[in-house]
């Protein structure tokens, strides 16, 4: 799917135009960057550079990026397509009305890759309106752009405009194989999630979602909750909905929304079904071997070889939970993609998949793994 693969630090601006000169020497069909948050970038200096390049620019800002087996708070990696693709920019997600998959899926098309600010309403319904319309099967990746600190920065770009709450959509005459994983198991029997006001959950069987939150919580843990603690806690007891084959799709609970409710990382419809999920570093890890292994398969399976290149799409939560076992995470998923596979990415605010025979899904907490050439 991508045809060259670069790490650039993003310190100097003069350093952008060789950076950009680099990607597109071989004219490629598009290009896609990544900007870790803390990279100095400048979208008004930039984009004269963006537009000089004659080719398609799309590019996301995420809380950190991925290149081979490090993690980067500052930096920039971009990613150049050799198979045709087209794009669909939506400016503003929270007036979405709805948009057509055949807008830029053509005969040819085997991926969508979906980006989204990550802060933006109407994501759930914006995948749903892809899935619906799209007439064939493809597998879907994508990622919740922008910052855990600055909700209203601006995380989308082209070489037209830089923008927040929106999302771009790409379509690949490419495949690529997905793996999916997080690791998180159930600690309490289901309930009703029986109100919500997009993604702050109001009510839990029709009582104070506050409350049956800290009741549970504090059995397991034995700490008290309280305002103060409540993101510690919170990082290691989140939400799953639970989907009738027994999948759990996690929601990362973020903040008290007020005294009665709390704030998730994501929409979630009213009367979802849903559970308490815990997990440990272990089991995280021992999830992104799997969820690597399962790409690796696929890819074999439809082409019969063996991928090259692992875009990893992974939960800003989950690596802020790993601490410095992340470094034991991302050699794992190297070891088990292989010697010669090179590994890039972001960390995110919401992760989005499918595998192609199911219906896509918008996560939180979880690791994405999409395998290809």
């Amino acid at each position: 799917m991508f045809k060259k693969i670069i790490f650039f630090d993003g310190e100097d601006y003069q350093s952008w135009k060789a950076f950009l000169s680099n990607l597109c020497e071989d004219k490629p069909s598009g290009v896609l960057i990544f900007v870790a948050e803390e990279t100095p970038f400048d979208y008004e200096k930039i984009q004269p550079l963006l537009k000089e390049i004659q080719t398609e620019v799309w590019g996301c800002v995420f809380p950190e990026v991925i290149y081979k087996n490090s993690r980067y708070k500052s930096g920039v990696v971009g990613c150049t397509f050799e198979a045709p693709v087209s794009a669909e920019v939506v400016k503003n997600l929270n007036d979405f009305k709805g948009i057509s998959s055949k807008n830029i899926i053509s005969e040819n098309t085997e991926s969508l890759l979906i980006f989204t600010d990550g802060w933006a309403d109407n994501i759930p319904f914006l995948i749903e309106t892809l899935y619906e319309t799209c007439e064939k099967e493809i597998t879907y990746m994508g990622a919740g752009t922008g910052s855990m600190s600055d909700m209203n920065r601006k995380s989308l770009f082209t070489c037209d405009d830089c923008f927040a709450r929106g999302a771009i959509i790409i379509a690949v005459d490419e495949f690529i194989s997905i793996g999916v994983g997080h690791g998180l198991q159930p600690i309490f029997e289901p309930f009703i999630a029986t109100k919500f006001d997009k993604r702050i959950l109001k009510t839990i069987n029709w009582k104070p979602a506050l409350e049956f939150y800290k009741n549970v919580i504090e059995k397991d843990s034995g700490v008290k909750l309280t305002k103060e603690n409540f993101s510690g806690l919170a990082a290691s007891y989140t939400f799953g909905m639970l989907k009738y084959d027994n999948e759990i799709i996690p929601r990362c609970t973020i903040d008290m929304a007020d005294e009665e409710s709390i704030l998730l990382g994501s929409e979630t419809p009213d009367n979802s079904i849903m559970t308490i999920i815990k997990g440990n570093p272990d089991e995280f890890i021992e999830a992104a071997g799997l969820a690597t292994e399962k790409a690796k398969t696929g890819f074999k399976n439809k082409k019969k070889k063996l991928p090259s290149k692992a875009l990893i799409i992974e939960c800003i939560t989950r690596t802020l939970f790993l601490g410095d076992r992340f470094e034991d995470q991302i050699k794992l998923i190297g070891n088990k993609a292989g010697k010669d596979v090179l590994l890039f990415g972001a960390l995110s605010l919401g992760e989005i998949a499918s595998t192609g025979d199911k219906f896509i899904e918008l996560y939180n907490k979880t690791l994405v793994i999409g395998m290809g050439e």
